[in-house]
């Protein structure tokens, strides 16, 4: 995604990852098709799931990560998805968690916390820092809306209609260049790099949208959205690692957080996979 933001304002880098990842995905569909009607309904709930766990945290990433111009630090943020996950499933599916999953996710989060305090006094700013908290939250409350109203939905055709529908709706945004120049979506005023930012897209919308996405919902569905949310936590060492590739500072608090949210996502997934989890159980009435 950092390669991207050379050349691509935040809505492009979104709209090519939503409606590519979404065409890749009719493809395979073309093969194997899955069928379903959809209701009014429906609809609506998929309108929901486009807007908080795509349209909105597709623009907002690439942006903090252009305006900041630190990548792999907020790479670590999606780590809050779980946490999130946890107080959305009260509401939504009225589901608590085990003893264990609450130690694991909090304790993942306070490590996270210790991260978070490293990258705010190098001066990041506050706003930016706020921001970049909702898109976990979005995450969070997407997936569990899906288990919540859709999971009755075959996974392919639906997230084929969720992200085609998340980048139809940020295409009035990109055609507007009065209001890109007003947010600083409008992408970099000297745009470098062209073809490896376009190779970047395409994998993302490939690889990192359409596959993953597709794979994710089964895991929601299969697992619940607190198990299927844990999977970010891999997400932080992969974005580290990245980001000492192109040379961002890696700190000792950065690299004590990330031991220990790993510690926790082993204290909560072990042998979570293989058995029947009771976060998928409601609490009795």
């Amino acid at each position: 995604m950092d390669r991207a933001t050379h050349a691509l304002g935040p809505v492009t880098i979104a709209i090519c990852r939503l409606l590519g990842g979404a065409a890749i995905l009719v493809v395979y569909w073309f093969f194997s098709p899955q069928r379903t009607k959809v209701t009014l309904a429906e609809w609506g709930h998929i309108l929901v799931v486009a807007v908080l766990a795509n349209s909105l945290p597709f623009v907002i990433q690439p942006y903090v990560m252009e305006q900041a111009g630190e990548h792999a630090y907020f790479g670590m943020m999606v780590a809050l998805v779980p946490l999130a996950t946890i107080l959305a499933s009260i509401p939504m599916l009225n589901i608590r968690p085990t003893p264990r999953q609450l130690i694991g996710v909090v304790g993942g989060m306070l490590c996270l916390a210790v991260a978070v305090y490293d990258g705010s006094v190098r001066g990041i700013p506050t706003g930016l820092l706020a921001l970049a908290l909702t898109v976990p939250i979005s995450y969070a409350i997407g997936n569990t809306y899906v288990k919540w109203k859709l999971d009755h939905m075959p996974p392919l055709p639906l997230t084929i209609m969720f992200l085609t529908m998340a980048g139809v709706l940020l295409v009035p945004l990109q055609l507007s260049s009065t209001t890109l120049e007003q947010w600083n979506l409008a992408g970099p005023a000297e745009p470098t790099n062209w073809l490896v930012a376009i190779l970047s897209v395409s994998f993302l919308s490939l690889v990192g949208t359409g596959i993953a996405i597709l794979l994710f919902m089964n895991l929601i569905k299969n697992q619940g959205p607190l198990f299927a949310g844990m999977v970010t936590y891999v997400v932080p060492v992969l974005a580290l690692f990245w980001g000492q590739f192109d040379s961002e500072r890696l700190t000792s608090l950065q690299l004590t957080a990330i031991t220990g949210v790993l510690a926790m996502v082993a204290l909560v997934q072990w042998g979570a996979a293989t058995q029947s989890p009771r976060s998928l159980e409601p609490i009795p009435d």
